[in-house]
C-alpha cells in the first residue's frame, strides 16, 4: 500500500444513515445532545420535507467494547462483548496479552 493510500483510508469518513420510517428518504441530523459519554440523543428531520416532513428523536449508545481502548476513561463503563470477555479471562491466566506494550528503542 502506497503512502497516499494510507492517507486516504484514514481521511474516509464513516456516515451514519437513517431512513424515514414513512417516505423512505434518507433522513438528516440536525443537532445532538450528549448527558454521558456513551448515549448520545440524536434530532432527525426527513429529507423530503414538503412531501414528507417527518421529524424524530432518535437514541445512540455504544453497547458492548469490541477492543480494549489504549486511552481508556476509567469514569466510562461498557460492558465487554461476550467474546472480549473471554480474551480478557486468558490475559488474566497468563495465556495471551490483548495489548502490546510500546517498544522501546535500544539505546545505541
Amino acid at each position: 500500500m502506497t503512502e497516499q493510500n494510507e492517507e486516504n483510508d484514514m481521511q474516509e469518513v464513516s456516515r451514519l444513515r437513517f431512513d424515514c420510517p414513512h417516505c423512505g428518504s434518507y433522513m438528516k441530523v440536525r443537532t445532538s445532545k450528549t448527558h454521558l459519554p456513551e448515549y448520545r440523543e440524536l434530532y432527525l428531520h426527513c429529507t423530503n420535507e414538503f412531501k414528507c416532513g417527518y421529524r424524530c428523536k432518535a437514541a445512540l449508545s455504544i453497547s458492548e467494547t469490541l477492543a480494549p481502548s489504549y486511552r481508556p476513561n476509567l469514569a466510562v463503563n461498557i460492558k465487554l462483548s461476550p467474546w472480549l470477555k473471554q480474551k480478557v479471562g486468558l490475559e488474566n491466566q497468563g495465556q495471551i496479552r490483548l495489548i502490546d506494550e510500546p517498544k522501546k528503542e535500544a539505546k545505541r
